[in-house]
Order: structure tokens, then C-alpha cells, then sequence
């Protein structure tokens, strides 16, 4: 017995002494995604811890990396959000997984764990490196505004990784450590609909027969978004005045903004802005612009017939 002691005494004496495990994280970016794919699709990146030990012997089961987000720069309940500088209430919610897709266990709210041991630590060890990937996701239904968004994620990683040991570990590696993750997404602007009606003027015998026509252009666009509305000059102008076409035949009219004599056209103050819209939606997306159209009664009648043309509505940011 005195000699298998003095046998593992003189063992433990000569191990070399081992350093803590380095511990580090990566950033995680979504890059551009406009508003509507924000609010219909869950967005997806990755960041990732790393742990570097200077000795592995990965052959024990009770080894363990245990990853706890322990807070937010923006939450929402318990989970971290992607906040919008300025804004106190455009949020995008975020879940923050240790495994892909997020399974039922593996997400981390703030305060909450996630811990790989055994079969799962040892499929992430590379030499002596561990790699943990850390999937962040977007929780559709947001209705926000375009624009920088970002948070800064806080961990804490407690470890405990074998060096050296014969059935039972002799030599731990043991410690805590932080570090930060910033995660970014810019929210571009975009129009998921246009709602442009066909204009029907009906029939009349003389040019100055014609009503007028009043109808609405509705367009949803990204909340809080500025833009203009364009109409082309159609297919068939003269000029600048519009005109449908029977055969060779020519039927002049023109569109104009609300009740207003400002023609809606396609360049510069012709534009209809979006501040100056008919009506917008209490959520901000929805945008009306009501329109007159006229038959011009300063030409002459033409002859007979149906007469069409074809325009272009344009929004541009």
C-alpha cells in the first residue's frame, strides 16, 4: 500500500502544469433584409464560442461546457431583442439556441443554460479546440421601421475539461469565463402590394360627355417609410398628354391628384409623396392616394370605338 502511494504521489508530482482554457466569441450578422421578409420569415445566423484547452484526453463523460446568457442590451420578457438606435418600441425578438432550429431545451432566455457533456461535447473537439455554434433566430409578425438594429448579447461559460487522468480525471481544467457577441440586421424598406384598379370611363356620345372618374391607388409599404408614386404617361402620349388609342384613332385624358388640377405624373413635382397621402393606415403600411381622371374636352370627338392605354405605377424610396 506505501508503495502504490508513493507511486501516485511521484505521478501527480511530475504532471507539468496546465493553464485554464481560453475561452472567446464570435459577432453574428443578418446583413439586409427588408422589412416584409423581417415580418413573414425567421431569419437565421450563427455565432461561435470557442474553447482552447492545452490538453484534451477526451475519453471521460463528465467533461462539460456550460453557456448562460446572462443578458441584453434590449429584451423583451425574457429574451434578448434587436433594438433600432433612437426608438424605444421597434423591437425584433431573438431566440438564442445551442442547436439548430431550436428544439425544445435548447434555447438560452436570459439567465437560462445550456450545457454539452459526454457524446455531445466530444463531436464538437477539434485537436484541443472545442467549437460551439450558437444559433441566434428572428421571431416573425414584427411591424417595424427600416434601419440599423442591433444587440449585444452577454455570456458566461463555466468549463471543466480533463488533461490527464487514468479512469478518474487527475488533472482539470477548470474555470469561468465572459464574453460579448454583437448582433446586427439592417431593415431595409420595401412595398409588398400595389392596388391599382382599372379606370373605365363607360361610353358617351361627345368628348364633354365623359364624368370624371375618382378612384384609389393603394399601396403598403414598410412602416414609416418615405417615398413618391409615380404614373407613366402610358403608351400612346403626345407629348406629355395621355391618350388611349382605337386603331389610329386618339382619345386624350389625364389623371389628376385628389380633386386637385396637379397631374399625377411619373418625374419631379409630378409625384405624389407619401406624406401627402389620401389616408394611411393606423399601423403606418398602408397608404391610399385618391385620384380624377377626365376625358380632356378641349379635343375634337374622335371617331367610334374602345379605346384603351396602359400605364405604369412606379413607387420610388
Amino acid at each position: 500500500m506505501t508503495r502504490l502511494l508513493l507511486v501516485v504521489v511521484l505521478l501527480l508530482s511530475s504532471l507539468p502544469a496546465l493553464a485554464a482554457c481560453r475561452v472567446s466569441g464570435t459577432n453574428a450578422a443578418y446583413g439586409n433584409q427588408t422589412s416584409f421578409v423581417i415580418n413573414s420569415t425567421v431569419q437565421t445566423t450563427t455565432a461561435t464560442l470557442t474553447v482552447d484547452c492545452d490538453s484534451v484526453l477526451n475519453i471521460l463523460n463528465n467533461d462539460f461546457v456550460n453557456l448562460t446568457l446572462t443578458g441584453a442590451t434590449t429584451t423583451s420578457g425574457t429574451r434578448a431583442t434587436l433594438g433600432r438606435s433612437g426608438d424605444a418600441t421597434d423591437r425584433i425578438p431573438l431566440q438564442v439556441c445551442a442547436q439548430s432550429g431550436c428544439p425544445s431545451g435548447s434555447e438560452l432566455t436570459v439567465n437560462g443554460s445550456y450545457r454539452w457533456s459526454g457524446q455531445s461535447l466530444l463531436n464538437l473537439l477539434t485537436s484541443k479546440r472545442y467549437t460551439f455554434p450558437v444559433y441566434i433566430r428572428t421571431l416573425q409578425g414584427q411591424n417595424v421601421a427600416a434601419g440599423a438594429y442591433q444587440v449585444t448579447l452577454s455570456f458566461s461559460v463555466n468549463y471543466s475539461i480533463c488533461a490527464v487522468g487514468v479512469a478518474v480525471c487527475l488533472t482539470p481544467q477548470n474555470g469561468t469565463s465572459t464574453f460579448t457577441s454583437l448582433v446586427t440586421l439592417t431593415v431595409t424598406n420595401d412595398c409588398s402590394t400595389i392596388s391599382a384598379p382599372n379606370l373605365n370611363f363607360a361610353s358617351a356620345p361627345l368628348v364633354k360627355d365623359f364624368a370624371p372618374v375618382s378612384q384609389t391607388i393603394a399601396i403598403t409599404c414598410t412602416k414609416g417609410s418615405t417615398y413618391t408614386v409615380g404614373i407613366n404617361n402610358g403608351n400612346n402620349a403626345v407629348g406629355s398628354v395621355r391618350n388611349m388609342a382605337s386603331g389610329a384613332n386618339r382619345l386624350s385624358y389625364e389623371i389628376y391628384k385628389g380633386s386637385t388640377a396637379n397631374r399625377w405624373g411619373v418625374s419631379g413635382a409630378e409625384r405624389w409623396s407619401s406624406d401627402s397621402a389620401s389616408q394611411v393606415s393606423t399601423d403606418g403600411l398602408l397608404r391610399s392616394y385618391q385620384y380624377t381622371a377626365r376625358i380632356l374636352a378641349t379635343q375634337n370627338t374622335p371617331p367610334a370605338g374602345s379605346y384603351t392605354d396602359t400605364l405604369v405605377v412606379d413607387v420610388a424610396f
